[in-house]
């Protein structure tokens, strides 16, 4: 395995072999388990959005393997994160997501606050009276901390900060206003591959060879660049390099043919607004008479500056890349955010409860808002199958489709492990990170 990373570098890693015993953490039980003991009840990971407990009272479940916890947004405004379970029995005190004014257990009817003190216990004078204290009982608390309008929590209530956790990414991120971006819509899916399998598809490019081909239309796919941040990685497509075709290609087509390949694949899965789509789709005539010098990049990066500017946004700070395709950081261990000014399209992955060869795929859209401007409410939907519904968009449904039959793959007595190269830096610092947290 590769070394810490300084912060910043690109990854030179590059596998002398093949890398011995990563097969196994796709498809090992045994692995699983040691997650399950050592990584989930140690990190920091993504519970919920802040629009999912907007209001004192409301709560969101957030399971990952055989946890469960609560996420509750007390009256006095705080969010806590409580371990989900009566004190009494163990029953689960909330499932799923709602609005409540105390957690009263459904089996024996005890009873707690929103912020976690003991409210009542049922006919107490039956229980030792130390036990039942409200020292003794209140509601064991995971650490909690709000970034981005992302709720994080950590089980262990002794980790470091999640400021300290995120190190370089904050500063990042911060600078294509997400953290400024209100959730207007999260889609979850079950995917048939281990959750680390799907994650590694969202942290690098060099598969668009094979998956999505027609990406290479509008975006030259050479010259990527992959960096590793101690435990979390980035990559992004070379500044200049979205909207122009791939050298990979013989013929990328003309202009329109690459506005209109790139409108498809990005407007296809709400990376960006209908109204920037809207917009360049009347300009195909303006498209053809441009001048050579005018990249279709700097263009639709022109578009988008300009429908903003309408709704009330300004985006002039940002130049044609951050407009097109910015940074995509990925979070240890499971969160990944491609950064696009205006608009952002956020992914999370988790194993689907103890089942280690599913993956529950949340994909959060997120959209800035002018000051002032009415934000509509959160749209929530569940397909157990992902191919219940097309509003994925091509390049999602493409790698939803190669995912399961990747895991497939892995399965093979004759893989003996992944050959690392540059493309695959992030990949590698991932299992690397991982690696730190299950020897401990």
């Amino acid at each position: 395995m590769t070394t810490r990373p300084e912060c910043g570098t690109s990854c030179g890693y590059r596998s002398s072999g093949a890398e011995f015993g990563i097969r196994d953490r796709y498809i090992s039980p045994e692995f699983a388990q040691l997650e399950n003991e050592k990584l989930w009840p140690q990190t920091w990971q993504v519970a919920c959005r802040v629009e999912e407990v907007q209001n004192p009272g409301d709560y969101c479940e957030y399971t990952i393997a055989d946890q469960s916890v609560l996420i509750v947004r007390g009256k006095d405004g705080q969010i806590r994160a409580f371990h989900n379970a009566c004190q009494h029995r163990g029953m689960r005190l909330k499932e799923g997501s709602g609005s409540c004014a105390e957690l009263r257990c459904r089996s024996h009817s005890w009873c707690w606050n929103l912020d976690g003190s003991l409210n009542e216990v049922i006919d107490p004078q039956d229980f030792d009276q130390d036990a039942i204290s409200p020292e003794a009982l209140q509601l064991p608390e995971c650490k909690a901390e709000v970034w981005a309008g992302f709720v994080f929590i950590n089980m262990n209530t002794d980790a470091v900060s999640l400021d300290e956790f995120l190190g370089p990414v904050r500063g990042h991120v911060e600078h294509y206003g997400i953290d400024k971006m209100t959730c207007t819509r999260k889609r979850t899916t079950v995917i048939a591959a281990n959750w680390k399998l799907c994650h590694e598809a969202f942290i690098e490019t060099y598969h668009a060879i094979g998956t999505h081909p027609q990406a290479l239309r509008y975006f030259d796919d050479t010259g990527m660049i992959y960096e590793q941040h101690g435990d979390h990685g980035m990559h992004r497509i070379k500044p200049g390099n979205m909207g122009r075709s791939s050298p990979r290609l013989e013929d990328g087509g003309d202009r329109s043919d690459v506005l209109m390949a790139l409108l498809s694949d990005l407007g296809g899965f709400d990376f960006i607004n209908e109204g920037d789509v809207d917009m360049a789709n009347s300009l195909m005539d303006t498209v053809k008479a441009l001048p050579e010098d005018v990249s279709m990049g700097s263009f639709f990066a022109d578009i988008r500056r300009q429908q903003s500017a309408a709704e009330g946004i300004d985006l002039s700070q940002f130049d044609d890349s951050e407009l097109l395709a910015g940074e995509l950081w990925n979070v240890f261990p499971n969160f990944t955010i491609p950064c696009n000014a205006g608009n952002a399209l956020i992914f999370r992955f988790r194993p689907n409860g103890r089942n280690h060869e599913e993956c529950l795929f949340d994909a959060y859209y997120l959209k800035q808002f002018a000051d002032g401007a009415e934000r509509p409410a959160l749209e929530s939907e569940f397909y157990p199958d992902w191919r219940d519904t097309k509003a994925w968009g091509a390049v999602l449904m493409q790698d939803l489709t190669n995912l399961p039959v990747w895991q497939r793959g892995v399965h093979s007595i004759g893989y003996r492990g992944p050959v690392w190269g540059r493309p695959d830096g992030n990949v590698a610092n991932l299992h690397r990170v991982l690696s730190e947290y299950l020897s401990k």
